[in-house]
């Protein structure tokens, strides 16, 4: 993970069975970070909107929130692409085994964990990159959203917003939703 398990961290249960099932998942590994190449998906998600920068006075980086629905551990993986280029050559991408009913934070690079606890950070750490990404995953079952962070300061001190990126179906149109 790109967080270790730290006992009081916000993504953290303080519950203390909660905590114990935590720690077993771990422990099985069945709740880790995966090599981005080899293993089986299909695109689920298309999120229209993804904005990682870090070379002017405001910068930004792209968080996906995926929860798997799923009664197996599945396996999800988010791809981002520069808005003017195919579907065949992401800048990075990011991999993650979740277990059943569990939620992890999938990032565009790595944010303070006092804004957001980033579970799995994009591999390269995206610093000038505007686009689009897409979630993919073994099962289908799955719950997306997805939002940007703008902040300012050399590490991202000061939060200046978050807005919601659209997620829609992915090879679907949009509702005009």
């Amino acid at each position: 993970m790109a967080t270790k398990l730290i006992k009081k961290a916000a993504n953290i249960p303080t519950d203390p069975r909660a905590l114990k099932r935590l720690e077993r998942h771990i422990e099985l590994g069945e709740l880790e970070e995966l090599a981005v190449a080899g293993l089986p998906s299909v695109p689920r998600y298309l999120v229209t909107y993804m904005n990682s920068q870090t070379g002017g006075p405001v910068r930004s980086a792209t968080v996906i929130s995926v929860t798997n629905q799923s009664g197996k551990i599945n396996r999800v993986f988010v791809s981002y692409f520069k808005g003017f280029s195919d579907n065949a050559s992401p800048v990075g991408a990011t991999a993650f085994a979740i277990p059943p009913d569990f939620t992890v934070d999938f990032s565009s690079r790595n944010l303070p964990g006092e804004l957001t606890v980033c579970n799995s950070v994009c591999s390269p750490e995206l610093v000038f990159d505007e686009g689009r990404a897409i979630v993919s995953s073994m099962f289908p079952e799955i719950g997306v959203s997805s939002r940007v962070y703008y902040t300012a300061g050399e590490r991202d001190k000061e939060l200046l917003s978050i807005t919601d990126s659209k997620v829609v179906a992915f090879g679907k149109g949009n509702r005009g939703d």
